[in-house]
């Protein structure tokens, strides 16, 4: 399967329809108010930098997002069902929003530099004033908006963190993003 690069405004109208629609399912209104805050600049923001990073196009984070909560509940199955779905979800959708940035800085910014985009492959800038890991950011938009997390959810994000599994749902989140990042290198 070879990386994408775009995806139409139609595909990702209707990514954010799905997202919102599964994340609604949780009947979390911390949850729905960080959708609705945050709305277009998460239904936008790529996930990654550069062409052959999973999800580095605009609307990348929530098609990886919804790819992750989809193979995250096909690896919980194959397992037996060690961890709960709503966790399943709601860490497989929520884990990288960091990646937007902060509530008022954009992390990744325009690439304006034909140079960087053709030779490099750097769709996107990043913001040199945001100096948090992504998951860290996540951890703050989650406070933010008052996100209740399990310690079992909470260690999962930390897993990302540290690239090793602190919990069942870790393992099962950092399987399933290192198949995304093993897909790119293949690519």
């Amino acid at each position: 399967m070879a990386t994408q690069t775009e995806i139409s405004f139609e595909d990702i109208k209707k990514n954010w329809a799905t997202y919102t629609g599964i994340l609604g399912r949780l009947k979390d209104p911390q949850i729905d108010s960080l959708l609705e805050t945050l709305g277009q600049r998460l239904a936008l923001c790529p996930a990654n930098q550069i062409t052959g990073q999973y999800g580095a196009f605009a609307g990348g984070l929530v098609a990886t997002s919804l790819q992750m909560g989809k193979d995250m509940q096909a690896l919980n199955e194959f397992h037996g069902n060690p961890c709960d779905i709503k966790s399943i979800y709601k860490i497989g959708f929520l884990h990288d929003i960091g990646r937007i940035g902060t509530m008022e800085r954009d992390f990744f910014l325009t690439q304006d530099s034909d140079w960087h985009r053709e030779k490099l492959g750097h769709q996107f800038k990043i913001n040199q004033t945001i100096q948090t890991t992504h998951i860290q950011r996540t951890l703050f938009l989650v406070n933010q908006f008052q996100i209740v997390l399990s310690e079992d959810e909470f260690d999962a994000l930390l897993s990302v963190d540290d690239n090793e599994a602190k919990n069942q749902l870790g393992a099962i989140l950092l399987h399933v993003r290192n198949m995304l990042i093993n897909q790119e290198e293949t690519d």
